[in-house]
């Protein structure tokens, strides 16, 4: 994730002052019907709270947009406000007085803020622009492989190319130096010893580093677990160590989250605050840090937002008409899909006591205008980043990280609605490893993870974008491919049948082994329902098992003179 351009907030943060200086004269003269509506000697919450929230606002406004006497001056006043809004100080002649007169001087105060924007002789300073560099796409990703035993080059080059990695060979640390100087590949797998010393591999990593000035992802190879191996690797910037025989669904694992091409899915935050131009500002930031953000200038529109904006995270202020921050906390608490959803007030809220009030009741954080904008969006990306985790964990497999059961029939029965909609076909899949029980009787269950692992790894990186992968329970995983005919599905599931056929697992005891799958195919408009499009394919891919396993089989349609007759 990209982090902000300062060059681009400063300018979106310098129009949106201008608008907001623009608006305070109408706000003081607001202030001053609120002052003239107090009366000495009467209690009066209401107008003392409305006064105390719009020095309160006003001030942290200020303070976000760099206008820090009006920010100061405001803060005086809220302060009186507050004073007298708690009873500490009577609502006299004296207190009126004192406020009139900070009023006046945030006119004054505004006047020359007006002023000295005005002046051409004392521009604003603007941040440097930041260089980018757009990155080209990447298809398949280079992978250097070191090792001067041919047989683990050439059994590690054929397991990396199944799981489609482009692979190059080299069987002496000179070369692998020499070419990748040249060219730097996504990731290399280098093993530790090589005749040169014990520790040749993670010495020629350092020259390698040393001459290129970046560092390149490495994963090192090795028989030996030592301490000393390992903290060789280390200090020479690994990545990752696996021991030798290397496993090679770990080392794939390792190598996908090394190398991996797809950017992640941008947060997705909405902001709550009755300030349009603080809440601009604060969106400008966080959209430069390349999250999707939503504004809500009404909490009653909240609950509207969040229905259709499937928000990571809920930004708000802690004092709003209508509707208070800790209210709004409350209300979204007492939801059962919003129990988890973060929740960090943003305010110029000083006041330890009441900042911890404001936190009992749900939130999640607390973050003080004005905010530094690396400061707002570490925090919002800390705890972003944990909800979109335990959102994954509701919703996904553990062991291989694809849909549950619950998940992938959902999302069939969305998908099939889609389709239907769109008058186009839609197939349905579900895939069985074949003789998976002989696999745990033979190898041991950890053997039998890996095989679940690789097949869920291979389909997640090898299916289209908008295919939709879950394990259905077991050795069992179904497919959702959209716009995908039973033809074109075979098609698809047959390759990775092929792929999936060529990789070789190793048990705890080092013996190599190999596995397969057999998969059933239902197609919509052939069957109408999710409910008839699963018995189909569960059907088929009974059908597949029962000719032999290892293939694919079409559920056909069903006999017209059967469906009459029954």
């Amino acid at each position: 994730m990209s982090e902000p351009d300062p060059a681009r907030i400063q300018d979106r943060k310098l129009r949106l002052r201008q608008v907001f200086l623009d608006q305070i004269p109408e706000r003081l003269a607001n202030i001053r019907a609120q002052l003239a509506a107090l009366r000495p000697g009467i209690e009066q919450p209401e107008p003392l709270s409305l006064l105390h929230r719009t020095f309160h606002t006003l001030k942290g406004s200020s303070l976000s947009f760099d206008l820090e006497a009006i920010g100061k001056a405001a803060d005086t006043a809220e302060r009186l406000a507050r004073e007298a809004l708690d009873g500490q100080t009577p609502v006299d002649q004296d207190m009126l007085a004192r406020l009139d007169e900070q009023t006046q001087r945030l006119e004054q105060l505004t006047r020359e803020a007006a002023e000295e924007i005005a002046s051409p002789s004392s521009p604003l300073p603007s941040a440097p622009r930041a260089e980018h560099t757009a990155l080209g796409p990447r298809t398949q990703r280079l992978i250097y492989l070191c090792d001067d035993d041919p047989a683990i080059v050439q059994e590690l080059s054929t397991q990396l190319a199944s799981f489609g990695y482009q692979v190059t060979a080299f069987a002496s640390i000179e070369r692998l130096q020499a070419a990748a100087t040249a060219r730097a590949p996504d990731a290399m797998v280098l093993d530790i010893v090589f005749p040169e010393g014990h520790t040749a591999g993670p010495k020629m990593l350092r020259r390698l580093k040393s001459i290129t000035g970046h560092p390149i992802p490495t994963v090192f190879i090795s028989n030996r677990n030592d301490f000393a191996a390992r903290l060789s690797a280390v200090r020479a910037g690994g990545s990752a160590y696996c021991l030798k025989p290397v496993r090679t669904v770990e080392l794939i694992e390792v190598l996908d989250q090394l190398t991996a091409i797809a950017p992640p899915e941008p947060f997705h935050i909405l902001i709550v605050d009755d300030e349009a131009q603080v809440a601009e500002l604060h969106a400008a930031i966080l959209e430069e840090a390349g999250m999707i953000v939503r504004q809500v200038h009404d909490p009653s529109d909240i609950l509207h937002q969040l229905a259709h904006f499937q928000a990571d995270l809920v930004l708000m202020d802690l004092y709003m008409p209508g509707c208070s921050g800790p209210e709004l906390a409350q209300l979204l608490r007492q939801i059962p899909g919003y129990l988890g959803l973060p929740i960090i007030y943003l305010s110029s809220e000083t006041d330890i006591d009441r900042q911890f009030a404001a936190l009992s009741v749900g939130a999640d954080g607390f973050l003080s205008k004005p905010v530094e904008p690396a400061r707002l969006v570490a925090q919002v990306r800390l705890r972003a980043e944990r909800m979109r985790t335990l959102r994954s964990l509701m919703v996904r497999d553990s062991l291989t990280g694809l849909f549950n059961h619950k998940t992938i029939l959902e999302f069939l029965a969305t998908s099939l609605s889609a389709a239907r909609r769109a008058h186009e076909p839609l197939s349905f899949a579900m895939l069985d490893l074949d003789h998976f029980k002989m696999v745990n009787d033979r190898h041991g269950h950890a053997a039998g993870d890996q095989v679940l692992m690789a097949l869920g790894r291979l389909l997640r990186q090898h299916l289209r974008d908008g295919d939709l992968v879950g394990r259905y329970g077991g050795e069992e995983f179904a497919v959702v491919l959209s716009g995908a005919n039973a033809e074109t599905a075979k098609q698809r599931l047959d390759a990775l049948r092929e792929h999936f056929g060529r990789a070789v697992f190793r048990a705890d005891e080092g013996v190599g082994f190999q596995a397969s799958f057999s998969a059933g195919i239902a197609t919509f408009p052939t069957f109408a329902d999710a409910a008839s499009l699963q018995e189909a394919a569960d059907q088929a891919l009974y059908q597949a098992k029962k000719q032999g396993r290892n293939r694919i089989q079409i559920a056909q349609a069903p006999d017209a003179s059967d469906a009459s007759s029954g």
